[in-house]
């Protein structure tokens, strides 16, 4: 059985071309487990709500099937619901900005109380000619989610890289995620969704049924350095 799970971790990895996990870094210990589900927001924007799926699941419904399946009980939280999954809350909204997220952020916060946030925002912030000062106002928004919950992991995604116009923006914004993640080691895991490709989205932006899987699968392999897994593997893809 060690030998098949290896095996399928590796199948998942050649398939939407993941690194091995790299270590944690110093002193972020994984969530201990506990006895009531891990409270986890997606928050963003509306790669997090789902667009481009015809079902509005997105990444949340494969991302919460295999943490089932690695041995974590999950609540998904957040204002919205949408999608036909077994768990479809969220804090997705199609259109926002970084700014626009950070207004709100501490209320949600507080209402919500979860540990563990997915963080992929910035799109709407490049594609709409405010790049300028997008990077510094995402540290902005972490830095507030943390002011609000210094316990809070925060994993927290390069973006899906749009073609065109604005691709040298979209590569600039996230070559200075690295910096902002190493600002609190102790809180910030960081992810690659750019390592999705434009064919594997329906209009250049939003993701295909197939590009929300491998999205999945990176917050997945982000998510097994943060939460207490008791058999860290995936589905075969």
């Amino acid at each position: 059985m060690r030998l098949l799970n290896r095996l399928v971790a590796v199948s998942l990895a050649a398939v939407v071309g993941l690194a091995a996990p790299a270590p944690q870094a110093a002193g972020a210990a994984p969530l201990q487990a506990q006895t009531t589900p891990i409270r986890i927001m997606p928050l963003g924007d509306s790669l997090t709500f789902g667009k481009g799926d015809r079902t509005e699941n997105g990444y949340r419904t494969d991302l919460h099937t295999w943490l089932t399946a690695a041995g974590v009980d999950t609540d998904f939280v957040g204002s919205q619901a949408n999608g036909s999954g077994a768990d479809t809350a969220h804090e997705g909204h199609p259109g926002w900005r970084i700014s626009w997220i950070t207004r709100h952020t501490g209320y949600w916060m507080k209402k919500y109380k979860p540990q563990v946030v997915l963080l992929d925002i910035g799109t709407n912030d490049l594609l709409r000619h405010q790049a300028l000062g997008a990077p510094q106002r995402l540290d902005k928004l972490i830095d507030k989610i943390i002011a609000t919950d210094p316990g809070t992991r925060i994993v927290l995604a390069k973006l899906l890289i749009v073609k065109g116009k604005h691709e040298r923006e979209f590569r600039s914004f996230n070559s200075k995620l690295a910096k902002a993640a190493a600002r609190h080691p102790r809180n910030v895991t960081l992810v690659d969704m750019s390592v999705i490709p434009a064919s594997d989205t329906v209009d250049g932006v939003h993701p295909s049924q197939a590009g929300y899987r491998k999205m999945a699968a990176q917050w997945y392999q982000g998510l097994r350095k943060v939460l207490p897994m008791t058999t860290p593997v995936t589905p075969d893809m």
